[in-house]
């Protein structure tokens, strides 16, 4: 389980594999408390960054940014691609406990 301290703000990143086209597809991110899955107004925009040739969905989190965390509590990270009907794939990802 990744810890993040409650004051930090940083790029939390997901890494996605699939087809060497998916980052021409909108991808979207949530963060929710363990247990919730997300809803309609959960998701925001995310953006793709390849790391080492790893291609990784990563979404600002933290007090200035669109996900702030709460102190203790334990979060589940999605990644939602818009590869476009019939397929929307959404991905569950490792929990993080903000400290």
């Amino acid at each position: 389980m990744l810890k993040i301290p409650a004051i930090s703000t940083i790029y939390l990143k997901a890494e996605v594999i699939g087809s060497d086209d998916l980052d021409t597809f909108d991808v979207r991110m949530a963060v929710l408390p363990v247990g919730q899955d997300p809803g309609d107004a959960d998701w925001v925009t995310a953006e793709w960054v390849t790391e080492n040739g790893v291609r990784k969905a990563m979404v600002l989190i933290g007090p200035v940014s669109a996900l702030p965390l709460v102190k203790g509590v334990t979060y589940v990270p999605w990644v939602k691609i818009l590869a476009g009907a019939p397929e929307i794939p959404v991905l569950e990802y490792e929990r993080l406990h903000i400290t």
